[in-house]
């Protein structure tokens, strides 16, 4: 009978190392052996020290991991880490019993082409932002499952999942979707309507059935696009000159652990509105 394995997944510092320390102890007692990286077979259960920027590295190497992720929250906002610091001694007490549940939290999947052909892809559990490059207008066709929906002309877009929703698109003024919700948002940046342009100026959502597919080009359509930089969860994927962008529901969710205390509104509640 195989053993059950975890791996621990953190930031380091002295905090963060302490708490490391913590869950060996348990998780050893408890007769689990420790991966020594990520990409071991077989991990039962992923824990992630930090705040959610530490849970992004952590997709953004793992990919979307079958395991299961604990999120142990030593950063700032903690929106999908749920466990504070003084809490832990609670969280193992819950997870012995089996006081828990995984929530799936879909991602988007991006495929990236240039002139010559297929560039890569990729995949975010936030947003991804098509953009200019600071410099210039930025100008691209739309098309919402195969069929061309409208020519858009401004900063850029911005497509998020629900779990996406309360960040980089809130600021935009996008919609706040509960992640138990399964769509996509489409979010203008800085829209441009004049005599010249006319663009979309509000949030679009869409079922996650559907796909979204963007044709950067110039000013008069069908110009080669020189300078488009594509950011998933606010890294640079890419940049340069990229004719085509297809995006959809990644096949595969994030799995986190959730308690019967963890209540999306409340987190909305008491970290965003205040």
């Amino acid at each position: 009978m195989k053993n059950k394995s975890y791996f621990v997944f953190s930031n380091g510092g002295g905090l963060n190392d302490d708490i490391e320390r913590r869950i060996d102890e348990r998780m050893l007692n408890a007769g689990f052996s420790k991966a020594e990286t990520g990409s071991d077979d077989g991990i039962d259960l992923i824990y992630c020290i930090g705040g959610d920027g530490a849970l992004l590295r952590l997709l953004r190497s793992m990919g979307f991991p079958d395991a299961p992720i604990v999120g142990i929250n030593t950063g700032h906002l903690g929106f999908f880490q749920e466990i504070p610091i003084e809490g832990i001694d609670d969280f193992f007490a819950k997870l012995e019993n089996g006081d828990y549940t995984i929530q799936n939290y879909i991602g988007i999947s991006v495929d990236i082409y240039g002139k010559d052909g297929f560039i890569k892809s990729c995949e975010a559990i936030n947003e991804v932002v098509i953009r200019g490059d600071g410099e210039r207008l930025m100008h691209m066709g739309m098309k919402i499952g195969h069929r061309e929906i409208t020519r858009f002309s401004g900063d850029g877009v911005l497509i998020c999942t629900p779990a996406g929703s309360t960040a980089y698109n809130y600021s935009l003024g996008g919609a706040i979707v509960d992640p138990s919700v399964d769509m996509l948002q489409i979010t203008p940046m800085a829209p441009v309507n004049n005599s010249a342009y006319r663009s979309l100026s509000t949030s679009i959502i869409m079922p996650t059935r559907t796909s979204i597919e963007l044709y950067p080009d110039g000013p008069k359509k069908g110009e080669t696009p020189k300078n488009v930089v594509i950011i998933e969860d606010g890294g640079i994927v890419a940049d340069g000159c990229i004719t085509k962008i297809v995006v959809r529901v990644s096949d595969k969710p994030a799995r986190i652990v959730r308690f019967s205390s963890y209540n999306f509104w409340d987190k909305v509640r008491d970290k965003i509105i205040g």
